[in-house]
Formats: structure tokens, C-alpha cells, sequence
């Protein structure tokens, strides 16, 4: 059974480049640099591209992606297309549906985020595989 997703934008894109990028470039402890830890994807994608729908009680599929609540969200979380579909499986990126969602290739529903100027470039991507192969931890 096929489920609907409603559009939604993608957020103002606020920190990030025209490649959706953020716009600070260096290393260290600045927080606009995204590594591979649910901290640092929090703050450079999920806050600024995901949470305009993934927040709150009415959030799609259920998936609440604002802070305090991603986590529980997302890893070992079976997505509302059945108990075989994954939404994060800590060290396996080519099999969480988070990713294949964010890559285009899911069998259900829309590549995300929806309705946004463009998806993530792959070096974002990237980084969220990185996370989940480190073992996605919290």
C-alpha cells in the first residue's frame, strides 16, 4: 500500500550555499562544518532542510527530525512501509531507507526532501552515510 506525502518546503536553506553547502568553510569546532555526527547533521541539515515538515505531533510518516527527537526517530525505526524498511540501520548506509530516500533510489514514497530548490549534493549524502557507518550513534 502506497502511502501519500504531503509537499512541504524544504527551509530557508539559511547557512547554506547555493549547492547547499554551508556557507562557512574551515575546520575545527565550528559548528557550520558538517562531520558524521548526529550533532553536527542536526544543526547543518536537519535543522535547516528538514524540520520546515519533520516536527511535531503532525510530522510526516511520523518521522520527527527537530532536536531531541531525530534520534529516536530515526535509528533501528522500522518506517510505516513495513518492519523491513528501516529508517536508519546503524553501519548499514545502502540499506537504511534514510539514505535511499535522500539518493532517490527508495522503493516507496518521494526522494527528499521534497519540493526543495534542489536535493542534497552527495557529499552531504555522504556524511550521513559516514554517520551510519560509524554505527549512527546518537
Amino acid at each position: 500500500m502506497a502511502l501519500a506525502l504531503a509537499a512541504c518546503g524544504a527551509g530557508s536553506g539559511e547557512g547554506l550555499d547555493q549547492n547547499s553547502q554551508p556557507t562557512s568553510a574551515g575546520g575545527g569546532s565550528d559548528p557550520t562544518v558538517l562531520v558524521p555526527t548526529l550533532a553536527s547533521i542536526q544543526l547543518n541539515v536537519f535543522n535547516a532542510r528538514c524540520t520546515v515538515c519533520h516536527s511535531g505531533a503532525g510530522a510526516p510518516q511520523g518521522l520527527r527530525l527537530e532536536p531531541g527527537s531525530s534520534a529516536g526517530s530515526l535509528i533501528n525505526i522500522s518506517s510505516p512501509y513495513g518492519v523491513t524498511v528501516v529508517r536508519v540501520i546503524p553501519g548499514d548506509p545502502d540499506n537504511s531507507f534514510l539514505v535511499q530516500k535522500l539518493e532517490g533510489t527508495q522503493a516507496f514514497g518521494d526522494r527528499m526532501p521534497q519540493d526543495g530548490p534542489q536535493f542534497l549534493p552527495q557529499s552531504t549524502i555522504d556524511v550521513i552515510r559516514q554517520w551510519i557507518q560509524d554505527g549512527a550513534p546518537p
